[in-house]
C-alpha cells in the first residue's frame, strides 16, 4: 500500500511539472507598464483592436507561431489564418536584401489597420517568422530576437489586455 501512494505521488508530481512547463503565461496581477513600454517603444498602447484579426499566410509556414500567439494572448484579440488577400496582416516570401520587412501599419485610434510582412525566402526560419510576427503585434524591432521568453509572454498578455491608447507612463 505504501508503494501505491509513492507511485501516485510521483505521478501527480510529474503531471504538475509537465503542465507547469508548457509555457502557459502566469501574468502578474498588475500590468507591467514600464516593460510594455520598453518592448513596444510606445508611450501608449498600440495594438490590434479587439476581435478577429485576419492573417493571410502566403508562406504557409507560420500557423504554429500564430497558434502560440493566440494561446499567449488568450483574450480579446484572435489572429485567424485566411486565404483572403485583403487580410489585415499579409505574409509572403520575397527575394529581398533584409531578413524581413514589415510594412509599417497605419494607425487609427492607436490601433493597427493593416500590416504587410515580406520574408526573405533564402533565410527563412522559424526565428524569422517569430520576429516578423512579434513586430506585426506591435513589439519593438530591437526586442524581436528574444522570441517568446516568459517576459515576452507577459508583455504580450498584458499588451492585449490594455485598451488601445492606454498611457504607459
Amino acid at each position: 500500500m505504501k508503494k501505491f501512494w509513492i507511485v501516485l505521488m510521483m505521478l501527480v508530481l510529474s503531471v504538475v511539472l509537465f503542465i507547469g512547463c508548457t509555457g502557459t503565461v502566469i501574468p502578474p496581477s498588475e500590468p507591467p507598464l514600464d516593460l510594455i513600454q520598453e518592448y513596444t517603444g510606445q508611450d501608449v498602447v498600440v495594438r490590434w483592436p479587439d476581435g478577429i484579426v485576419s492573417v493571410c499566410d502566403f508562406i504557409e509556414e507560420s500557423k504554429e507561431i500564430w497558434d502560440e500567439v493566440n494561446e499567449i494572448i488568450n483574450g480579446p484579440v484572435h489572429f485567424k489564418l485566411t486565404n483572403d488577400t485583403t487580410a489585415q496582416i499579409g505574409m509572403e516570401y520575397q527575394p529581398i536584401d533584409g531578413v524581413f520587412f514589415v510594412g509599417f501599419p497605419h494607425m487609427s485610434n492607436y490601433a493597427f489597420e493593416s500590416c504587410g510582412i515580406l520574408i526573405n525566402s533564402a533565410t527563412a526560419s522559424e526565428d524569422i517568422y517569430v520576429g516578423a510576427i512579434l513586430v506585426a503585434l506591435g513589439i519593438n524591432i530591437e526586442k524581436w530576437e528574444e522570441g517568446f521568453t516568459q517576459e515576452m509572454k507577459t508583455v504580450l498578455y498584458w499588451l492585449y489586455r490594455l485598451s488601445p491608447g492606454t498611457s504607459l507612463e
